[in-house]
């Protein structure tokens, strides 16, 4: 394992679990400082007590994402505790079972959706961007998704949400490609288990249905694993391997989108 973080203070939301909770145990590993974001307190004290229990530097701030205060207290809580911030991870998203197709989607639900996926990465990079400025860089990765560069069925706003969250990250590229600033976020195709307020309205054999599903249209011919997935982030995220990657959608979909 390299300590490619050492020294390195990470704010990253969506954490409590699945891929945002893999992400920073894999940043903790690499020696990096963090403070964890989600809306589930218990879920999310649980990750952080795993990581400080194998010596990692931890703080957590439980809130809503789409909440600018929660921006602002993540912002404060690194700063008092840590002194600076290098990295940001925008990985806190929703999929709601009711967001499907347009006219089955409520005007509350659209609202939620890009409240979570998008004005989330909106919030933080508008409270963090500053920060890393007068740092002199830093290093923002998003979790897009496929679904925001090809149209998926049944997900409309979803989709809507991930395609707008692409163009955030290169437009923040774009704006600040010469302050050390580096945007890039990664577009994982279907992973090991589906997003957590999406699979509490699946039974098992829809999941069972869903996995086989996926092996039988992917090429590699099985779903994406949270490590292997994480790991792309924290390429993204890291400056002596990615130092001149800025404004890139970085598929990770064993294939999917090529079909």
């Amino acid at each position: 394992m390299t300590d490619r973080f050492t020294g390195k203070v990470v704010i990253a939301t969506g954490t409590a679990s699945g891929l945002g909770a893999e992400a920073a145990r894999q940043f903790a590993q690499e020696g990096a400082s963090l403070v964890l974001v989600d809306l589930n307190a218990a879920s999310l004290e649980r990750v952080a007590a795993s990581l400080r229990e194998e010596g990692a530097a931890v703080e957590t701030v439980a809130g809503d994402v789409s909440d600018s205060a929660v921006a602002k207290a993540a912002v404060e809580q690194a700063l008092s505790r840590f002194g600076r911030i290098d990295i940001l991870v925008n990985n806190a998203a929703i999929d709601p079972w009711n967001a499907k197709a347009l006219p089955d989607t409520s005007e509350e639900v659209f609202d939620q959706v890009i409240a979570v996926n998008l004005k989330s990465a909106y919030l933080f990079c508008r409270a963090v961007v500053p920060i890393m400025l007068k740092q002199g860089g830093g290093a923002i990765v998003n979790t897009a998704s496929i679904a925001g560069i090809t149209a998926s069925s049944q997900e409309a706003i979803y989709g809507i949400s991930k395609a707008a969250l692409i163009h955030l990250t290169k437009s923040i590229a774009r704006d600040y490609a010469t302050s050390g600033i580096r945007s890039n976020c990664i577009c994982p195709g279907i992973l090991e288990a589906v997003m957590t307020d999406r699979r509490q309205d699946m039974t098992g054999e829809m999941l069972e249905q869903r996995s086989k599903k996926a092996g039988g249209v992917i090429p590699m011919g099985r779903e994406g694993r949270y490590d292997e997935v994480a790991r792309s982030i924290l390429f993204l995220a890291s400056e002596r391997d990615a130092s001149y990657v800025t404004g890139a959608a970085l598929v990770v979909d064993g294939g999917y989108t090529i079909v």
